[in-house]
């Protein structure tokens, strides 16, 4: 019992009976994801959402988690007690999930299960002067790990760690490109193009450690990285007294290298290709800043209502993907 207190790690305050009870059977869902081939970071998010839902309800009681995951209040990151602000959707969404599984373990019909609305953002990547006065300011292997998001749009956790993170392999210094491992269960990308600088720089990167084909190029994990990437952003920021460079968050320079390659082909399609994504859905919030001249106005659908709209809303049909997406265009 003790052993698996100390593997969820609860805060001192969360020990109630009720929680104490709940334990096994929140642990054993670790183990169950982890048999279902869930990634660490993924399994580290549903057992922080389990942990905290079993500090507010009883799991076998789906009324009583719904209740507690829709009035789930945020808790003083110092006191540990509840505040009086709301935890967001997307959050809740996280807890809906983790629940899923929870029940999928233990055998709990859950019905009518809640789906909160997450709003979406309109994307403003930073400037290309910001990005070169973050990579400036870098040193040593955080230089690297920057330039390496701002010129493929790699995730970080597809640049360090020991799941997903880059290997010397994954380098290719005489095609100056990149080959990376695809995370989130994102389809497969074709070799990533880099600058013959980086590409210099990860080469004698590798030789300097003497890192083997396999070897992980980086030895952090993404969260170690974030952290790293954030300390550095506040001191510059502080340090130009620009207080704009602390929005700038590490997942924003993926943000700017969709919007640059969006803005360069013009087509959605390819650009998903380029990126990993699943499905167009994801890239629609970049379309606002897909033309870098002001012309034109990009989407594409594989859904034939959706192409009549867009037809009658002036778009202009263009041609049709090999897996049947069409492309439209229209003036701005």
């Amino acid at each position: 019992m003790y052993s698996n207190l100390r593997a969820i790690n609860p805060p001192r305050e969360n020990l109630t009976p009720l929680f104490i009870q709940q334990v096994p059977q929140i642990e054993a869902v670790r183990e169950y994801l982890v048999r279902k081939g869930k990634q660490p970071p993924t399994i580290k998010t549903y057992m922080k959402a389990l942990k905290e839902l079993g500090t507010r309800a009883n799991l076998k009681n789906t009324i009583e988690v719904e209740t507690a995951i829709a009035s789930y209040m945020r808790r003083n990151p110092i006191t540990k007690e509840f505040s009086d602000i709301p935890a967001s959707n997307k959050w809740k969404n996280q807890c809906v999930l983790a629940y899923q599984h929870y029940c999928k373990l233990h055998k709990i019909e859950w019905l009518d299960i809640p789906k909160f609305k997450v709003d979406e953002h309109s994307i403003q990547p930073p400037t290309q002067e910001k990005c070169a006065i973050l990579l400036a300011s870098a040193r040593s292997e955080l230089s690297l790990k920057i330039d390496i998001s701002i010129q493929t749009g790699l995730r970080p956790v597809e640049i360090v760690g020991k799941y997903k993170g880059l290997r010397a392999k994954d380098i290719h210094a005489d095609q100056k490109t990149i080959t990376p491992t695809s995370a989130k269960g994102c389809n497969a990308r074709p070799p990533i193009p880099i600058s013959t600088e980086l590409s210099i720089k990860l080469q004698t990167f590798i030789l300097r450690k003497n890192l083997k084909p396999n070897d992980i190029l980086f030895g952090e994990d993404a969260e170690s990285y974030g952290n790293s990437y954030r300390n550095m952003r506040n001191r510059l920021a502080d340090k130009l007294n620009d207080p704009s460079i602390k929005t700038i968050k590490l997942y924003h320079l993926r943000h700017y290298y969709i919007t640059r390659i969006l803005r360069k082909y013009q087509n959605v399609e390819i650009v998903r290709q380029k990126t990993g994504h699943k499905n167009l859905k994801s890239l629609q919030k970049y379309l606002h800043l897909a033309d870098s001249n002001g012309e034109w106005i990009t989407e594409q659908t594989n859904d034939r209502k959706r192409a009549d709209e867009l037809t009658l809303a002036d778009y202009i049909y263009c041609f049709t993907t090999p897996d049947g997406y069409m492309q439209f265009k229209k003036p701005k």
